[in-house]
């Protein structure tokens, strides 16, 4: 079945368009770097605060 050449979107490159798509992943790949930071952040955290809880005693 193919489709109508009447019946086809054309979609036309408009600045519009660009900056939208721009604006979109660089959204996208704000909130990526995010989460690393975020997973990151808590990995370096636990690695400096395990051995300081250890050495108090926090784990029995």
């Amino acid at each position: 079945m193919e489709i109508q050449d009447d019946e086809k979107v054309q979609v036309k490159p408009t600045w519009k368009l660009a900056w939208g798509l721009w604006w979109r992943m660089f959204l996208i790949t704000l909130g990526v770097w995010v989460v690393i930071a975020v997973i990151s952040w808590f990995t370096v955290l636990g690695a400096i605060l395990t051995p300081l809880f250890a050495l108090f005693g926090a784990f029995g």
